[in-house]
């Protein structure tokens, strides 16, 4: 038997037909994000239409990939996006830029994150990537702590002060 076919997770690209799922996961994470910072974060609909998914999709810079049980249940997901500094004061640099990073709250702490984060790293590389970005909002600790055990560390910390 091949090492994947025993793992009970693989990932894969997104496909089409997989909208309705990511969906609910970004709906869920917004949900948390919404619950943690209600001053920051509120409810609303959609959160990603069709037209936009659709257009990532055909986008090259886009990396979409999905993380599925052998059964198919989706378990998480990650989209990232390629690019480039643009601001004369920085030094010029190719990374990947996560936007969502997101397994479900059942199959967390089974290495599914970790698998995720391996795939994202490879693809990035192969297309020219020097290093990957994301943010994390302070209230999430153990996203913070995923993040950091993958060998992340922090580049800057963005305060507040509400009046």
């Amino acid at each position: 038997m091949s090492q994947e076919q025993s793992q009970p997770f693989h990932i894969e690209r997104a496909v089409s037909s997989d909208y309705s799922v990511i969906c609910r996961l970004i709906t869920e994470e917004h949900a948390m994000h919404v619950t943690a910072r209600p001053d920051i974060f509120q409810p609303c609909g959609t959160l990603l239409t069709k037209d936009e998914y659709e257009a990532m999709q055909k986008d090259d810079t886009y990396f979409l990939y999905m993380a599925r049980t052998s059964g198919g249940e989706t378990a998480g997901l990650c989209f990232a996006k390629l690019t480039e500094t643009a601001s004369p004061l920085l030094c010029k640099k190719k990374f990947l830029y996560i936007e969502d990073f997101i397994v479900s709250e059942p199959f967390r702490r089974r290495g599914i994150g970790r698998m995720l984060y391996t795939k994202i790293k490879e693809a990035a590389v192969l297309s020219g990537a020097e290093g990957a970005e994301l943010t994390v909002w302070n209230f999430n600790e153990s996203a913070a702590a995923f993040y950091r055990a993958l060998g992340m560390k922090v580049q800057f910390v963005h305060m507040e002060d509400n009046f």
